[in-house]
């Protein structure tokens, strides 16, 4: 038996038994009868039945090739879709820290800074530190600070000269213009050598960063020495950090 004929019965074999007969002495497997009965083919030839198993086998390929195409495909679409949720999320909770954030520096929050101790100095033409209040804590860098002191000052010297207080933040003004704001100043009236007075600051600090700050006093002037809280009276700075107006 050749090697065409031995594969062509094996295959005739493997389809589920189906018969084959020689015909006669041709031998190729175009001119061997196949029976397909059981098999499912409709081929009447070895050859023919080879053709249809091939054509089937390709068919199949093919079919799981497009299974495994959909699948991978809505495999994507699902990873698509997962990774877009996840986006999403972010997106939320971004928003969610945002409007924490934004109602967290809604929130006036008040600190008050207490002391009872009388300090003087003579003063420069040049503002200098006249003395610290003390410190306190910034908890946000989108607010704004609004510092209100209340307290007594006395000046001694000629007619004319005067005592100039100023509030500061970290050592600075709250204002860039020369001399700035939160100030307050007494005189030394005509035909006296002093006056007293007593006074209420305020100052506006808009760009404060978050953290530890120190308050503070400076001053300057051309009397002979200035004073504030004689008698030791309990005094007080008010700190309140709110949102930018």
């Amino acid at each position: 038996m050749s090697r065409r004929l031995l594969a062509a019965v094996t295959a005739a074999a493997a389809l589920g038994g189906g018969a084959w007969l020689l015909r006669s002495s041709d031998r190729s497997a175009s001119h061997i009868a196949f029976s397909g009965e059981g098999t499912g083919l409709a081929a009447t030839d070895v050859e023919a039945a080879l053709q249809e198993v091939s054509a089937r086998l390709r068919s199949l390929e093919a079919g799981q090739q497009a299974i495994r195409g959909t699948v991978s495909s809505e495999l994507g679409a699902v990873q698509k879709s997962s990774t877009d949720h996840e986006i999403r999320i972010a997106g939320q909770e971004a928003r969610v820290t945002t409007l924490e954030s934004s109602l967290a520096e809604s929130i006036v929050v008040r600190t008050r800074l207490d002391y009872a101790d009388a300090v003087s100095a003579a003063p420069t033409p040049e503002y200098g530190q006249l003395r610290s209040i003390g410190a306190f804590t910034k908890r946000h860098p989108g607010t704004a600070l609004l510092l209100t002191w209340n307290t007594h000052v006395d000046t001694t010297g000629d007619p004319g000269t005067f005592c100039d207080f100023q509030l500061r933040v970290d050592g600075r003004p709250d204002a860039e213009r020369e001399g700035g704001g939160a100030r307050a100043v007494i005189y030394v009236p005509p035909g006296v050598q002093g006056g007293t007075s007593a006074v209420s600051v305020s100052a506006f600090f808009a760009r404060v960063g978050a953290g530890s700050h120190t308050a503070s006093v400076f001053l300057r002037g051309t009397a002979r020495e200035c004073q504030e809280n004689y008698g030791n009276f309990p005094r007080s700075l008010l700190v309140e950090e709110s949102p930018r107006g």
